[in-house]
């Protein structure tokens, strides 16, 4: 309204300021001119702003929004301001002078006003933020907050707005860390648009030099809330969030929720059941991804091999960071389908189980064992040597060695065949890459087997 108002004050300086220059006296005809102005030229104006308003709502952009308004409304704001002097001129040939000075005056002020809808009034626009943030997030999200983010279900616009109001928008680039496992923060943050990764990072220090460090946790959209956790308990963060691409941020924080439950507990009721929701639905995930991860083989009670992966990588990414050795044993068992055909599937599901319970109890405790195929096992020995590594293998030999299986009274014939493989920090291989090519060597090379 103030802005809309502006223009319009430019016209009746100009036609007093011309009265005085020229020497007309104020009388209680060109008194009238102001009010008369202001009435017919805040027409036009209004007529402007509606316009911009409509076209600056479509992508904010206030340059394209003046260009695409001036388009539009130029031609008919010069047509009426036309059509009113042409009506008001003929009040010039008035023999009657005070007439004809009011008919002059009315077409200096139109001419004044058109000035000022055309040239003060898109000035006025580009220098004059209109925005609020909810119509940032109904033009990011593309629909009204409350329905394109959890955490606003069932409140009302208004309620919605007292909430934003108090929130605070915050911009961040591709790859930059807004929050870091540890660190103690009282706020969340609803996403407006872009993405984010909730990540876990198996060592801070190499991360930028290493981005397959990290392991992705979750990737969160536009409408998607984080670090609610922070906010209720003011406790450490128990992830790192990234942004995957550019990104905007709404922070809600605990003082804002406090103020709006002590003003409109109403909106803070609603809010806080939404926020419960949505942490009963990270918990429902939380606990889908748990029995996921702590799901284990059926015969040799190893964990999966994507679990193991994950293991070896944080082994790899601490040997390089340390400068630690590390080995690994590949133990293949070259006629088991051949064992599987000749004597079923129950003699070989109970060699795959004793040879791995043999293996298990004889372990160090900083080793791990893991099943890469249903003859293929990695034994992964941390901060192990070569020489090392090779009289552990001795033992290994030894041990399995001892193993012996009959079916119907005819022993069976278990051949096996092994290799150490020793990490290259030169060529840093990640877990997947460093298996791989061990087994590869396994299967392209013919090695000395054990057979027992």
């Amino acid at each position: 309204g103030i802005i809309g108002m502006l223009p319009n004050c430019f016209p009746i300086i100009v036609s007093f300021g011309l009265m005085g220059w020229i020497g007309i006296p104020l009388s209680m005809v060109t008194s009238l001119v102001a009010s008369i102005a202001v009435g017919l030229a805040v027409d036009d104006t209004i007529h402007y702003l509606v316009r911009y308003n409509r076209e600056f709502k479509k992508d904010l952009n206030k340059e394209k929004a003046l260009r695409e308004t001036i388009r539009h409304m130029g031609k008919p704001i010069i047509l009426t301001t036309l059509t009113i002097s042409l009506g008001f001129s003929v009040l010039m040939f008035s023999n009657f002078k005070p007439t004809a000075i009011f008919g002059l005056v009315i077409i200096v002020t139109m001419f004044s006003a058109l000035i000022a809808d055309l040239i003060l009034l898109p000035s006025l626009m580009l220098h004059v933020e209109l925005v609020t943030i909810w119509d940032l997030l109904k033009l990011r999200l593309g629909k009204d907050p409350q329905k394109g983010i959890p955490l606003f279900n069932g409140l009302s616009k208004t309620q919605v707005y007292y909430i934003l109001m108090a929130g605070a928008l915050q911009t961040h680039e591709r790859g930059k860390v807004i929050m870091k496992k540890g660190e103690v923060s009282d706020s969340m943050y609803a996403i407006i648009s872009g993405k984010l990764e909730v990540v876990d990072i198996a060592d801070e220090k190499p991360f930028k030099e290493r981005p397959d460090t990290k392991r992705v946790i979750a990737s969160l959209k536009a409408g998607d809330v984080v670090g609610e956790m922070g906010m209720i308990r003011s406790c450490k963060r128990s992830a790192t969030v990234i942004a995957a691409e550019p990104a905007e941020l709404l922070t809600i924080n605990e003082k804002m929720i406090k103020r709006l439950q002590w003003l409109y507990p109403p909106a803070a009721q609603r809010f806080f059941f939404n926020l419960m929701t949505v942490l009963c639905d990270r918990l429902e995930n939380i606990t889908t991804c748990f029995l996921e991860e702590t799901a284990t083989d059926r015969l040799t009670s190893l964990h999966p091999l994507d679990f193991s992966m994950e293991m070896l990588e944080k082994e790899i990414v601490r040997s390089q960071r340390d400068d630690l050795p590390l080995a690994m044993i590949v133990i293949c068992m070259d006629n088991l389908m051949e064992i599987v055909g000749e004597n079923r599937y129950k003699t070989g599901d109970a060699v795959i189980t004793d040879t791995t319970n043999l293996l298990k109890s004889h372990i160090r405790e900083a080793d791990f064992l893991c099943r890469v195929d249903r003859a293929w096992f990695c034994l992964v020995l941390p901060h192990t040597t070569e020489n090392e590594g090779a009289e552990i293998l001795e033992r290994v030999k030894a041990l399995l060695s001892t193993l012996s299986f009959q079916m119907d009274g005819k022993i069976i014939d278990v051949r096996r065949r092994f290799r150490l493989f020793s990490y290259d920090m030169q060529l840093k291989k990640n877990a997947v890459a460093f298996v791989g090519d061990a087994l590869r060597l396994m299967k392209d090379n013919e090695i000395s087997s054990v057979s027992k």
